[in-house]
């Protein structure tokens, strides 16, 4: 009787238990360091951000997975930031370069993507992948306004060299992206994996110049990514 109730009891766990070593599902969070590259270095330093992702492992070579993100450039590259006069002093000209403290910029970006992971190598207590996706993206950017007179103290002597009054400059759009890099997964307990991903992502959006503040038009959102997250499979 006992061989028989052991028959059974394997008979119907069997399916259970390979399914539950195999563990196809998995979802986990993350946070983000993003070091901005190309012309965005131009008006932000680095910043943060967020992301949530929900997937499926295919095959042993393949998972694939959605993932929501925020990410929030809200550092000002001050070493960026200055402008550049040519200056009357006593009759001569002269090229002057000049701070300009009072200007706040942000970009806030929210973006949905479709992602997959290709399999380099996978060991019982860490995997190696090549990882890529594409997304759509919804982003905001805020400049601020800047009513200024810039001056130069030469020989005792204040100029008023650069006088500033620009508005407040607001934009809101809808740009494509990708992004493609390495992930690195340490198991830490079963079914908890910790994760390290590198990458290189793009977003096509626009960034409109003002002249006046010699800021240059960003065509392209280029960053780097070094993203650290948990991962649950079940």
């Amino acid at each position: 009787m006992r061989k028989r109730i052991s028959l059974l009891l394997t008979i119907f766990l069997f399916p259970v238990l390979i399914y539950a070593q195999d563990k196809p599902y998995f979802f986990g969070l993350g946070g983000s360091y993003l070091i901005p590259t190309g012309s965005l270095t131009l008006r932000f330093s680095t910043a943060g951000g967020l992301n949530f992702f929900y997937g499926y492992k295919s095959s042993d070579k393949w998972e694939w997975f959605g993932k929501i993100e925020y990410l929030n450039f809200n550092k000002e590259n001050r070493e960026k930031l200055k402008i550049k006069r040519n200056v009357n002093l006593g009759g001569s000209e002269v090229v002057r370069t000049f701070d300009l403290p009072k200007l706040e910029t942000d970009l806030k970006i929210y973006g949905v993507s479709a992602n997959s992971n290709a399999r380099l190598f996978d060991y019982d207590f860490l995997n190696g992948d090549i990882t890529f996706g594409f997304g759509i993206y919804r982003w905001e950017s805020f400049r601020s306004a800047y009513f200024d007179t810039l001056r130069v103290d030469t020989m005792g002597t204040t100029y008023d060299a650069v006088i500033l009054k620009v508005p407040s400059l607001k934009q809101l759009d809808w740009s494509g992206g990708f992004d493609v890099g390495m992930n690195l997964s340490l198991k830490i307990i079963d079914p908890v994996w910790f994760e390290v991903n590198a990458n290189y992502k793009a977003i096509i959006g626009e960034l409109w110049a003002t002249l006046d503040l010699d800021l240059e038009n960003i065509s392209v959102f280029q960053m780097f990514e070094l993203r650290l997250g948990l991962k649950a499979r079940f």
